[in-house]
């Protein structure tokens, strides 16, 4: 349901709007907390130190995205506070198509560079092959990543917080299962878990795109029409370009560290691996409080 944020109290919508933000944040984080805790569990610490090194990489592709996906938000947040939905539906389009486009390219260059990238991390030899097969397949996610994300957005834009939370908690029970089915049951081991991520991911962003199609016309897109505006790809890269270089930032940070504790080897990997999932969770009311009041402010800026 949409929110207009132009009216009411400001301190009620901020609440509203940023506590769903932090349970959905959370859910997020627990795509990588499940397989981190499944692996564990089941596969031994040389898979979890495989995932983890992952974990790094794929991070940095999550918050890159969602930095975008804020630009586009900004201005559809924009458009819908001041009526214009036509702008808002054409920015929508043009997301949609930026996300695609990029996600196709990371997939097309991410698979086959994945060893290359992984002896610049400094992978222990007896990480690498498991490593190798947990981010392939996590690449293959990128498309469902990418449209998850736009959708998101598309709603907080319109002041939706909460229908997306839903839709996570639902792929993050789907994970949970798909992890313990095909880790646990049927040893698949860290193939298993990068199973279960994509087909959680999938699940996240075809309910999100059903949603909007059935419940939300403003945001209903016939995808027989996508293409670019130019000016409005031109502002989306602006202002999201920022924020994901900025939202990169750590990752990239973490990206480093994690090759250097990749060489004192697998024991020390795999704790890094742990240690990091509570530091993501400390961080989260922050972001998402941000988040939220980003929402709030451009809903309320002239266009």
């Amino acid at each position: 349901m949409s929110t207009d944020m132009t009216k009411g109290n400001i301190l009620r919508h901020l609440i509203r709007f940023s506590v769903p933000l932090i349970l959905g944040n959370l859910f997020q984080l627990s795509y990588n907390m499940v397989d981190t805790i499944v692996i564990g569990r089941f596969a031994g610490s040389t898979a979890l130190a495989a995932v983890g090194t992952c974990d790094q990489v794929m991070n940095l592709l999550i918050l890159g995205v969602s930095g975008l996906c804020i630009g586009a938000s900004v201005l559809m947040g924009n458009f819908y506070g001041a009526g214009k939905t036509e702008k808002m539906l054409e920015e929508m389009k043009t997301m949609l198509l930026i996300g695609l486009l990029f996600a196709l390219t990371v997939m097309a260059a991410g698979i086959p560079l994945t060893g290359t990238i992984f002896t610049l991390m400094r992978v222990r030899p007896e990480m690498m092959d498991e490593a190798t097969v947990y981010l392939r397949v996590i690449f293959a996610r990128m498309p469902f990543m990418c449209l998850y994300n736009i959708y998101s957005a598309a709603l907080r834009s319109i002041g939706d917080s909460k229908t997306p939370i839903r839709f996570l908690v639902i792929s993050c029970m789907v994970n949970i299962t798909l992890d313990l089915l095909l880790v646990a049951v049927f040893q698949l081991s860290v193939l298993g878990a990068a199973m279960a991520t994509v087909i959680a991911q999938a699940a996240s962003a075809l309910l999100c795109i059903r949603y909007v199609n059935r419940n939300v016309p403003l945001l209903r897109v016939d995808w027989r029409t996508l293409r670019i505006n130019r000016s409005l790809a031109g502002k989306t890269l602006s202002y999201g370009g920022m924020t994901a270089l900025q939202q990169c930032a750590q990752p990239i940070g973490n990206l480093i560290i994690q090759s250097s504790v990749n060489a004192l080897g697998v024991s020390a990997a795999a704790a890094f691996s742990a240690v990091r999932k509570i530091e993501d969770i400390g961080l989260l009311p922050g972001r998402s409080i941000s988040t939220g009041i980003t929402s709030f402010t451009v809903q309320n800026s002239p266009v």
